[in-house]
């Protein structure tokens, strides 16, 4: 029993010490999603300014000069589609990456595509491919701390924006987890190449014009052609927060558990503790009980 017994403190005082961290991992990770959720609303917020403004611009340019995405032209150069499957850089994140990796995979099956490449951001994600025995043709890794800038989402979205326009692929899709009911994650696809326009005069209502009309002073093209690039650079930032927030969901779920788990380890082991202490105890007592002959000892 003795053996047993510093075998269950020694276990005891590890678990106390564990479950703070797991407290704070549980923490840090909902602030993590909380901060993804917020910047999501932002940039919703974002682009319905630009939506004003091309609502503004669209009227005054003709169809032929709308900056047109045309797939139709010479052989591409890379591959028919990119694929770009988004996963994680840390872990303690459960299955994500290998649930990812999977569905991606399955997905670019089902499609029976001739010719494309599977590009990666995240670490972790790269060693799942690696292990299944998947080729990756462009890897990126993603902050090991906070959350990627919508800077970095525009400079990337502006080299694959010119790789395209270039007839180096004729489809970039993005695959990611996003988060689902219940605080889970679920597989999805963005087309982020070729961009559609679901914006401007959609949203429009043509019955009511804006008064005064605005005044463009400079060439409304340009204008039109940056905010479209702005808008793809707005979506796949969307895609990246929707991701980090699925992954920062499972890990809080994952830290929830696990500190629910230590809670009661800990419960079960002070019980173990206190009753091994208790019948220590009464153990002396009886022994100074009987060494002082108020108890026989038989």
């Amino acid at each position: 029993m003795s053996q047993n017994f510093e075998q269950a403190k020694s276990r005891l005082a590890n678990v106390r010490a564990i479950h703070p961290l797991l407290t704070a991992l549980r923490t840090m990770s909902m602030g993590a999603w909380q901060i993804a959720k917020k910047r999501i609303a932002y940039l919703i917020e974002y682009e319905e300014n630009y939506d004003r403004i091309l609502n503004q611009v669209l009227p005054t340019i003709t169809e032929k000069h709308l900056k047109k995405q045309n797939i139709a032209g010479p052989s591409p150069s890379t591959a028919e589609i990119i694929f770009l499957v988004i996963g994680s850089e840390r872990g303690l994140c459960g299955k994500f990456n290998t649930t990812i990796a999977e569905k991606a995979l399955s997905f670019i099956k089902q499609g029976a595509c001739v010719s494309y490449q599977i590009w990666v951001m995240g670490s972790r994600l790269m060693r799942e491919f690696e292990r299944m025995g998947v080729h990756i043709s462009w890897r990126m890794a993603l902050p090991a701390s906070g959350l990627t800038t919508y800077q970095q989402a525009y400079a990337l979205t502006q080299n694959w924006l010119e790789q395209f326009e270039s007839y180096a692929f004729n489809q970039f899709i993005v695959l990611h987890n996003q988060v689902a009911l219940g605080g889970s994650h679920q597989f999805t696809s963005y087309n982020l190449l070729p961009y559609e326009i679901q914006h401007g005069l959609e949203r429009n209502d043509k019955g009511s014009e804006q008064w005064p009309p605005a005044i463009i002073e400079t060439d409304a093209k340009g204008i039109y052609n940056q905010i479209i690039q702005h808008f793809i650079a707005s979506s796949f930032y969307q895609v990246l927060l929707r991701s980090a927030a699925a992954e920062h969901s499972a890990r809080y779920s994952l830290m929830q558990e696990a500190s629910e788990n230590a809670e009661e380890i800990i419960e079960e082991l002070v019980r173990v503790v206190n009753a091994e202490r208790k019948r220590r105890i009464t153990q002396e007592m009886q022994e100074l009980a009987v060494s002082s002959g108020l108890l026989d000892h038989n």
